[in-house]
């Protein structure tokens, strides 16, 4: 009789454990379809602009997956208010805030575009767009090391602390995000 109590017993844990396990994978299935249905909406509006072409189109896709996945891994509770412009606008605890994604991998000649290097461009930007910070995110797509020195280099070379509030380094393979400043 003991024996029988102690195997019923076990099988319950076992159960609830096996419950917990399934719930958890529900969420995160759940939480993936959420992304999905994301980039695929996002998606369709930017493969519907007339005014975009191909090149454009790529570019606006590569941004938006780098922002929808930044979202994910950094802080699920940003809202994304626009990525109309290569800065995209996104909402933090009720603040607008700015993100540029600076693709090591895309950006061969290691320089991002004069405009999003201009102190005076960046000021009238947070102005214009009522912005309380600009974010740089270096996107590096590395799946076997975080090696951060490329985007060091870069950030030093780019005075790009001068420019921006925050800097970031994300590994998009990895779903990795490290604050550098």
């Amino acid at each position: 009789m003991v024996f029988s109590i102690k195997y019923r017993s076990v099988g319950i844990k076992k159960k609830n454990e096996l419950i917990i396990i399934i719930s958890f994978v529900l969420f995160v299935i759940e939480k993936a379809m959420n992304l999905l249905d994301m980039l695929q909406e996002y998606t369709t509006q930017i493969m519907d602009d007339p005014c975009l072409t191909g090149k454009q189109q790529e570019e606006k896709i590569i941004q938006i997956f780098d922002l929808c996945h930044f979202v994910e891994i950094y802080k699920r509770s940003l809202r994304i208010i626009d990525f109309d412009d290569k800065v995209n606008i996104i909402e933090d605890d009720g603040g607008r805030k700015g993100i540029y994604f600076c693709d090591l991998l895309y950006t061969t000649t290691h320089h991002f575009e004069g405009s999003l290097y201009s102190q005076s461009f960046l000021q009238s930007l947070k102005r214009q767009s009522d912005l309380s910070e600009l974010w740089f995110v270096v996107v590096e797509e590395n799946f076997i090391s975080e090696n951060m020195n490329d985007s060091k280099a870069f950030i030093k070379k780019n005075k790009v602390e001068d420019l921006y509030d925050r800097i970031f380094y994300f590994n998009y393979s990895r779903s990795i995000i490290k604050k550098i400043n």
